[in-house]
């Protein structure tokens, strides 16, 4: 299936699309100090055991701090059939863009 990247500036675009989730891979820790509306945190080293928890009819966009942990999350669930973004840049491009 594969899966896309987009930019910050697309969030909210792919948000408004019907039945998207967004993913924040980061830890329980960043997630608490900074993390976009709506993002549900599952981080990346636990992602393992939330896939079941997760739909296939669900488009998911995926972001960390830089966008490492995001793109190796989408290769991994796209593999498993899920529609997944990956946001290029991760939450620092999107703190450059909307808090700078």
């Amino acid at each position: 299936m594969g899966f896309q990247t987009i930019g910050v500036k697309d969030i909210e675009r792919y948000l408004e699309r019907p039945n998207t989730g967004l993913i924040d891979l980061r830890s329980r820790e960043e997630y608490d100090v900074c993390h976009l509306e709506g993002a549900r945190n599952i981080p990346y080293e636990d992602l393992e055991e939330y896939k079941d928890s997760l739909s296939k009819d669900t488009a998911y966009i995926l972001y960390c701090e830089r966008g490492g942990s995001s793109l190796m999350a989408a290769k991994e669930l796209s593999r498993e059939g899920f529609q997944v973004y990956t946001v290029v840049g991760g939450i620092r491009a999107w703190q450059e863009r909307y808090l700078s």
